[in-house]
């Protein structure tokens, strides 16, 4: 009683004229219903421009609009004329709340302006059905219990029969969940008892963080109805929606898994890029770890785990993370690439890898599983040699005597083509009239140089895929007897770190590798200039190499 009485005396002096202020505040209006607007005036008379503050306003009103007018006056008193000159700052207010409400003195340079009660009653019921015929609200939530951070569906709609404008409600503000939009705006026509109505519709995904009661305010919205013009004017409109009390339940004691992860589907799977031919130590593999859920967020996604093996080595890329919105809600989808570069001969294992997750539609836990897989890793084959000899194998009684003619064919071609090659030896010898030991020389067969000028260039372009290539090449040229470049890493140390850099510069994706070509360009230079060690045979002299 105490405070109606306090309130009714703050009223009274707002009514009351304060002609001799230099600064006044008034009202168009002390009493409205919860969706009406006033418009309150700050009169600054004389004060330099000085603007006021709004901000103390913001407790129990929200700004909709603001704006600010400059005037004169002239009066004549006692036959002496004075001017003045004044300065109308309107504002525009709606209520956040019913009952009893205060303007409070605002600051306009040293000056203040004097407080104003308000008085907000409840729209009548008479009113709001007149309402509800122009313009009504429904909303809907999917569930009435939910897991903590999993996904809520929240549904607004707003049902109009004439032209409206206004602004839609945003998305809700909520201190202890996530709020993402699903559908920003969904417009159709539909009839309710008989009568056709449009429809704006709004779609929520809401997370919440917390356990415990999850209360979603009442939308509300404020407009004017008809299109305006000369000869038609504009009503106030507004609606009001009911509210939405969630139950939030905490994560559940039979949960085993290591991280909470609550979906209405889950599921996990690979795929294999691999050579079509059997694999060798040495050959490069890809293996493609998708993980999918429905109903949740990208962030609740684990990071997934791969075991190191001592018979390959692993280069793991940084996952893809996306998040998709669909009528179920949010996907998340992860994906990530493994490199895996066998070392070792023998059966290569990739493990199962087990992601526990909660069923939020069975609510149960499941257990997504991704099958291992062992793969057969076979030793990398020697150099085959260039030009074979004629095949001593008889044919086989069930040969036709086509295939064995083709066969004489091939052999006298080859035996022709051996002596040419020696007429063309012995005619350029004669020709040049070189020495004996030069002719022994040119007779030994030479290590075809070229290969090593390619491997040159393709370190030199910075191509770590075709120096891999060219790579291998030079090893089976130069030490046939090495089964991979890891045995041959293992002989030759300085090898170990420019080779293992150019393995990651091709496996691994993302930012660029400096995988210390150069390094590698001399090394590889200096190895091939080695004696006949592990059965590479000994380069020529600089000027017994033709073409160079």
């Amino acid at each position: 009683m105490r405070r109606f009485h306090a309130m009714l005396l703050v009223w009274l002096l707002s009514i009351s004229p304060l002609s001799h202020a230099a600064v006044t505040a008034t009202v168009d209006q002390n009493q409205i219903s919860e969706f009406d607007v006033l418009t309150l005036t700050i009169r600054v008379t004389d004060q330099g421009g000085t603007e006021p503050d709004f901000r103390a306003l913001e407790t129990d009103f929200t700004v909709i609009n603001q704006q600010s007018q400059q005037n004169s006056s002239i009066s004549l008193i006692n036959g002496r004329q004075t001017s003045r000159s004044y300065i109308d700052y309107q504002v525009t207010l709606r209520p956040k709340r019913q009952g009893n409400l205060l303007i409070p003195a605002l600051s306009v340079g040293t000056e203040r302006t004097n407080p104003i009660g308000v008085r907000v009653n409840a729209q009548s019921q008479a009113v709001r059905n007149q309402m509800q015929q122009i313009l009504f609200f429904e909303t809907l939530v999917d569930r009435d219990e939910v897991y903590v951070q999993a996904q809520l569906l929240y549904t607004v709609r707003l049902y109009y029969a004439d032209s409206i404008s206004g602004d839609f409600p945003t998305a809700p503000e909520l201190p202890n969940a996530m709020v993402e939009i699903i559908e920003n705006e969904k417009r159709f026509e539909t009839v309710v008892n008989n009568r056709r109505y449009y429809v704006l519709e709004k779609r929520y995904a809401i997370f919440p963080q917390q356990s415990g009661p999850l209360a979603l305010a009442p939308e509300s919205f404020v407009g004017t109805r008809g299109r305006g013009g000369l000869f038609s004017s504009r009503e106030r409109v507004n609606a009001v929606s009911s509210g939405h009390t969630i139950t939030v339940l905490p994560v559940p004691s039979s949960f085993q898994g290591k991280r909470w992860l609550p979906a209405q589907s889950l599921t996990i799977e690979a795929v294999l890029n691999r050579p079509d031919t059997p694999l060798v130590v040495g050959d490069p593999i890809n293996r493609v770890v998708t993980l999918k859920g429905t109903g949740v967020t990208a962030a609740l996604l684990p990071e997934l785990n791969f075991d190191d093996t001592n018979l390959a080595r692993l280069y793991i890329d940084q996952p893809v993370v996306e998040e998709l919105a669909s009528n179920q809600g949010l996907a998340a989808e992860s994906v990530v690439t493994i490199g895996i570069v066998p070392t070792t001969a023998g059966t290569l294992a990739l493990p199962e890898i087990e992601v526990y997750w909660w069923n939020t539609e069975d609510r149960r836990q499941e257990v997504a599983v991704l099958p291992g897989v062992n793969l057969a890793i076979g030793a990398a084959p020697l150099a085959t040699p260039t030009l074979s000899p004629p095949s001593a194998t008889l044919p086989r009684k069930d040969d036709n005597a086509e295939i064995l003619m083709l066969r004489q064919q091939l052999q006298w071609a080859l035996w022709a083509a051996v002596i040419l090659l020696a007429v063309w030896l012995i005619t350029l010898t004669l020709w040049f009239k070189k020495p004996a030991k030069a002719k022994v020389g040119l007779a030994r067969p030479t290590p075809p140089r070229f290969e090593l000028g390619r491997l040159t260039q393709a370190i030199k372009r910075g191509d770590p895929q075709k120096t891999y290539s060219e790579l291998q090449q030079w090893r089976r040229h130069y030490f046939p007897k090495a089964s991979a470049m890891a045995s041959l890493v293992k002989d030759y140390p300085e090898l170990e770190t420019p080779y293992r850099a150019l393995e990651a510069a091709i496996y691994q994706t993302g930012e660029a590798v400096d995988w210390r070509g150069n390094d590698l360009l001399a090394i590889i230079t200096k190895l091939s200039g080695l004696p006949q060690v592990l059965g590479a045979p000994r380069p020529l002299p600089e000027s017994l190499n033709p073409g160079l």
